[in-house]
């Protein structure tokens, strides 16, 4: 049995949002947990009255009434056409102003070349005001798709929270997206007015955006104005209207609040529409309960506008929290620029991406206590574990794992359970989650596709402009019958933890026996010198598939000295058919904007592939990573040689 790197005090589990809401459930129900799975087996044997609870323990303000909080068909192949709450009426904003004291700090902000801003509540809520006239004057209705292409800035929630106000349904892209990446997305909805930024800086660099505009209003016809943050436009917006009281159209429940998508490195990214009440009641609980974010806090997750953390992040302001937001790179200034921020905010919940934990191993970061530390994007390896404890000895770490599909955390933390390093620590709340082998049956203590048996609000409404359905059924409900395959490989413990083996389709064949990637990564990012890593098998016949691995090594230590010792520690930790049949030496390891390796675009290449239909650059962070990967496939591969370095 492994020792947990963290276990809760009595005083941290009774302080917790979760222990509140476990007396709740007891004292209502007449029922009596005496752990976490007993809570959590409640909530998925009878889903509807879970959701139920929720509604009631965070005062959720609606209008209407309802008869089932679910109805679906429970013979269906999938859960698509399933109805939440249906006949009741909410406004997600409302939420977030719901309990403000005008005078307190709403958001923090700093980027690389502002140390410092707040913002009070009274404050955002004039801004809010201010753009929810402008909308309303510009004919702006409940139901219209209204865009952004922004940084992660104050003026950015404003006019979310304006838009949300008055009922249209939001979509955002990044501007470090490439302009085919964002009219690509921005295309497929169809949005009436546009908000952009014309530049953005990134590790000291300024960008010049001003060409999206031109491309969105050849490639666009719907957009009926732009409008540029600080431009004309957008100063006029201040000085004609003056604040007055916020309204806010409440919709149905099962309403769009967003649309999110997906990453788009192999083809047309999907547009993922989510639910207004589905992602209210999902955020509440996956931060209330799971990140245990109280009235007070400050919370930052390190993001951009277009990853899905973005939305999540927002809604730390349901919990009563402080948002703490951060716009540029983490590394700027040898890191020193994002980490002065934090401490000057007084961070309490800190999050990012996995990638740029396990890059810091070496990073001292002096006079900082964070409450809880939070990890998503790609498995969090066990080393990297180990050093964040060492770093932050009494601090929870809560790796997350859910996505864009959910616009949430399916699988996170719980203040009840220990930490134990490389693990999920639960199931949440409601998430009928189990892993099945390749006959479809449930198993534990062993590697299987991880499955939600049983719907959950959070999951999208549809894809936009899919007709038929088509790609939602394919995308969840093509792998077995009557359940959501996400696509994830997973072991569920003993203990009910939950350990990640990466991808299912990047899942590595070794003479038909299958690995997760993240046992490949685990192993060798913990081998000194290196320090980032991916892994392919290409797509053979399953008995003379390769195993490759691409290194990222530091300084000017060479492969042939770094080889052996990654060998030494697959064939120790796991076993012979865990050692790679190639290494390769890259300069840099291409990673999708939101922070995941691009593993199947990479795999397709060097299975064949023509790179022009495996990967699209626009949506890789580092898009000139690939030209490795290009020359290595193009000029080593094509060669018969058997040379490995």
């Amino acid at each position: 049995m492994k020792t947990p790197i963290w276990i809760p005090t009595d005083d941290y589990m009774t302080a917790s949002v979760m222990y509140q809401y476990k007396r709740y459930v007891e004292h209502r129900f007449g029922v009596e947990f005496k752990d976490y799975a007993g809570l959590h087996q409640w909530s998925i044997a009878d889903l509807p009255l879970f959701w139920e609870s929720l509604l009631d323990f965070f005062g959720v303000r609606f209008s209407g009434t309802y008869e089932k909080a679910l109805v679906y068909d429970r013979g269906a192949d999938d859960f698509i056409h399933v109805k939440w709450f249906d006949g009741i009426y909410l406004s997600y904003s409302e939420h977030i102003f719901l309990h403000r004291n005008e005078d307190d700090v709403a958001i923090k902000y700093g980027d690389e070349r502002v140390d410092y801003v707040t913002v009070t509540w009274k404050e955002l809520e004039a801004s809010v005001s201010c753009l929810q006239q402008f909308l309303l004057e510009k004919g702006i209705k409940k139901g219209d798709r209204i865009g952004g292409v922004l940084n992660n800035t104050i003026e950015c929630v404003a006019i979310f929270l304006a838009v949300n106000s008055i009922g249209a349904i939001w979509t955002c892209c990044s501007p470090d997206f490439g302009i085919k990446g964002i009219v690509d997305r921005l295309a497929l909805v169809e949005p009436k007015l546009l908000f952009t930024e014309s530049t953005y800086q990134y590790n000291g660099i300024k960008f010049d955006k001003q060409a999206i505009k031109l491309d969105i209003e050849q490639q666009i016809p719907t957009v009926s104005e732009i409008v540029e943050v600080h431009g004309s436009t957008w100063n006029q917006i201040f000085q004609s209207f003056l604040p007055t009281v916020l309204s806010f159209e409440r919709v149905p429940f099962d309403f769009p609040i967003w649309i999110l998508y997906s990453s788009g490195t192999t083809g047309r990214p999907k547009a993922i529409t989510h639910r207004t009440g589905g992602n209210l009641l999902e955020h509440y609980k996956a931060l209330a309960l799971h990140q245990n974010v109280q009235k007070g806090d400050n919370f930052l997750w390190y993001t951009t506008t277009g990853w899905m953390m973005w939305n999540y992040a927002l809604s730390s302001l349901l919990c009563g929290a402080t948002l703490c937001l951060y716009n540029g790179s983490i590394t700027y200034r040898e890191h020193t620029r994002f980490w002065d921020f934090v401490r000057r905010s007084e961070v309490d919940h800190l999050g990012s991406g996995a990638s740029y934990f396990a890059s810091i191993h070496e990073l001292t970061i002096p006079d900082y206590r964070p409450k809880v530390i939070g990890s998503t994007g790609s498995p969090l390896p066990d080393a990297t574990f180990e050093n964040i404890h060492d770093k932050f000895p009494d601090t929870p770490i809560i790796s997350l794992s859910g996505g864009t599909d959910v616009c949430s955390a399916f699988l996170s933390g719980c203040p009840l359970l220990p930490v134990y390093a490389g693990e999920i620590q639960c199931r949440t709340l409601g998430s009928d989650i189990v892993a099945y082998n390749d006959a479809g049956l449930e198993v534990y203590n062993e590697v299987g596709e991880l499955v939600i048996k049983q719907p959950m609000p959070s999951m999208p409404l549809c894809f936009w402009n899919d007709k038929g359905d088509t790609k939602y059924r394919e995308s969840y409900f093509s792998g077995f019958s009557n359940v959501w395959s996400h696509g994830d490989w997973i072991l569920i413990t003993g203990n009910g933890g939950i350990r990640m083996f990466g991808r299912s389709d990047a899942t590595l064949n070794r003479g038909g026996v299958r690995i997760g990637t993240a046992e490949i990564y685990n192993a060798v990012q913990a081998v000194e010198h290196v320090s980032d890593s991916l892994v392919i098998a290409t797509e053979e016949t399953s008995a003379h598939s390769k195993m490759i691995l691409f290194l990222k090594l530091d300084g000017k230590i060479l492969l042939s000295d770094v080889v052996p010792k990654i060998k030494a520690a697959l064939r120790e930790q796991y076993s012979p058919r865990h050692i790679p049949d190639l290494y390769y030496r890259v300069s840099d390891i291409p990673y999708t904007l939101s922070g995941k390796k691009l593993e199947i675009p990479i795999k397709k290449i060097f299975s064949g592939t023509p790179p022009e239909k495996a990967v699209i650059t626009d949506v890789i962070r580092n898009p000139e990573s690939v030209s490795d990967f290009l020359k290595i496939y193009n000029e080593e591969l094509k060669k018969a040689n058997g040379q490995s370095y």
